[in-house]
């Protein structure tokens, strides 16, 4: 699956598209397919490091 992600804080020049493998979906699971998706300003914050928005990193945008 196509991804947009981050491996390290910092800038739009940390973003990075890459094809990732399909996650696994279990009986209680639901896949949806992403025909568009967009960065609002909680993705920007999070991508910056925010301590606030702290997430394990590589991070999957969308």
């Amino acid at each position: 699956m196509k991804a947009v992600l981050f491996r390290e804080h910092g800038g739009p020049d940390n973003l990075s598209s890459e094809e990732l493998p399909m996650p696994k979906i279990g009986p209680q699971d639901v896949m949806i397919r992403v025909k568009a998706c967009e960065l609002n300003h909680l993705d920007i914050w999070v991508r910056q490091g925010s301590p606030a928005y702290a997430v394990p990193l590589p991070h999957v945008v969308c």
